[in-house]
């Protein structure tokens, strides 16, 4: 037998197959695009999402289904984002993506002249932003009341894939987190948010636990999707949550470092964490996928994204010459750059700042550029810059009493030795890597595994993870980027006061 973990994310999804011992056998991946209606705006379209979903699913499923069928599968999702559904629990709107999307700003400001911050982070952990779910379907109702009058839901897609599997959709307690909108104390809806909001409760789907059961597969869902009838869906949760469940991290001290779209650091914990300093950090506290455990992050919004951008705008011939060696175009754009700080300032802000500042108004920026500026320069200040706001999520976080001494590198970048080091060169912090290369469809299938029984605890995934390369920060560069660093803070605050939004 096998457990599928499914993780559906920004611009792809995949699938992986593992055995009980999180042995991979078998892994599919697809891309979907990214749409930008308007400069604020980030969305994906459901249907397209869905078939890639279905491609993926069914390519793994029969690659291992005459040696160990697939019994149960755990899904892991993007947080933040939102999809109405009409009755039949059919999409009436594209996805808004979450952090990356910056329309319901107003909302967001609406929602503090009712309730401030404080409070409201008291009460659910979350700290107040445009990006959560419930801002968002404030704006439907503000700017969209056609689609708002027609909803009968708004949904993640970990609901959405319940839906399409035949089964009663449910939101795990970490997607639900992000709603801004769950008592993190009692593990309920704070109900009087929605009488401030002027949300009905019943738009969502009930609450479930990450590792409980959804339901079964009937046949005419399973077969489509080369799948036999009555496999196992598990609730699941959020994609953040699944990788470091998959990164293995689970003790004081470490964290997951999601390299993706965006880049995010998962510090993970047994205490519900309230203090004022996450508050102001943005870094929040929610409700992980392991049971008993609580979670906070820091992310910087655009990482991968922007070397996407890169590569796409002005990486042409960085792309001819991975088609010519049958390589990788980031390893070529990556493997270019100088072993040294760069000669270029590069403000990743191309969806506005992550934490711990927040500031959806904020936009990249280029300094430093000359004559001799050429495009391995341009590429080690987008290098250098995603790793200068890593370090200042750090110390971010060692400032609310989260000390992170391991970083646990996951997701495509960490495949990059050079990176990787670089990252601990910055940090000044060891980076791990593991031989895992689908942490979150592995955290996925351990959820599934936990379902089913096969799992007793959450300090099980220990026994699938070992780290398989350790980069320690190399002190001749320590000096040399520290100086850089602070060069590169003090530019932050210099245009944190430029007026942006005047830019369309």
């Amino acid at each position: 037998m096998s457990l599928l973990g499914l993780d559906i994310g920004t611009t792809g999804c995949k699938a992986a197959a593992f055995d009980e011992s999180g042995k991979m056998l078998s892994s599919y991946y697809e891309e979907y695009p990214l749409y930008i209606p308007e400069a604020d705006q980030c969305e994906l379209d459901p249907h397209k999402m869905w078939k890639a979903v279905q491609r993926v699913i069914r390519g793994t499923a029969l690659d291992v289904k005459s040696s160990d069928p697939v019994k149960a599968i755990g899904i892991s999702t993007l947080g933040d984002s939102v999809t109405p559904l009409d009755k039949n629990g059919d999409p009436i709107y594209r996805t808004i993506v979450g952090a990356a999307d910056r329309r319901a700003v107003s909302q967001a400001a609406w929602i503090e002249e009712h309730i401030s911050r404080e409070e409201l982070f008291k009460l659910t952990g979350a700290p107040l932003h445009a990006y959560c779910t419930v801002p968002k379907i404030m704006w439907f109702r503000d700017n969209r009341p056609d689609i708002f009058r027609q909803a009968a839901k708004f949904a993640g897609w970990q609901e959405i894939i319940h839906t399409k599997l035949g089964l009663a959709p449910s939101m795990d307690y970490s997607l639900a987190g992000r709603t801004m909108l769950v008592n993190i104390l009692t593990r309920d809806w704070a109900f009087e948010l929605f009488d401030i909001c002027g949300i009905d409760p019943g738009l969502f789907f009930p609450l479930a636990g990450s590792n409980s059961v959804a339901g079964e597969i009937g046949p005419a869902h399973a077969e489509p999707l080369g799948l036999d009838p009555g496999v196992r869906v598990i609730t699941g949760g959020f994609d953040q949550c699944c990788c470091a469940m998959g990164a293995g991290v689970m003790e004081p001290g470490m964290a997951a470092l999601t390299l993706g779209t965006l880049e995010c650091i998962t510090a993970v914990y047994d205490i519900c964490r309230l203090e004022t300093p996450l508050l102001e950090g943005n870094h929040g506290c929610g409700f992980h996928v392991a049971d008993g455990f609580y979670f906070s992050l820091g992310y910087v919004t655009t990482s991968g994204a922007v070397l996407r951008w890169y590569r796409d705008t002005l990486g042409l011939a960085e792309v001819q010459e991975a088609k010519k060696h049958k390589q990788d175009p980031y390893d070529i754009m990556i493997n270019s750059t100088p072993d040294r700080p760069a000669n270029v300032f590069v403000l990743p802000y191309f969806t506005g700042t992550g934490t711990p500042w927040l500031d959806l108004n904020q936009r990249g920026a280029f300094f430093g550029l000359s004559l001799d500026t050429d495009r391995s320069e341009i590429i080690k200040g987008i290098l250098d810059g995603i790793c200068y706001e890593v370090k200042l999520n750090l110390e971010s976080m060692e400032s609310a009493g989260l000390t992170i001494s391991r970083l646990r590198a996951v997701g495509g970048g960490a495949r990059s030795h050079r990176w990787m080091q670089l990252k601990a060169d910055i940090t000044d912090v060891p980076v791990e890597t593991t031989g895992i290369t689908e942490a979150g469809c592995l955290g996925a299938a351990f959820l599934a595994g936990q379902g089913l029984g096969i799992y007793a605890s959450p300090g099980d995934i220990n026994n699938m993870v070992s780290v398989s390369k350790i980069f320690e920060p190399r002190t001749s560069f320590k000096e040399k980027y520290e100086e850089t660093y602070l060069c590169y803070k003090d530019l932050r605050e210099r245009v944190k006061g430029l007026d942006f939004k005047r830019l369309k």
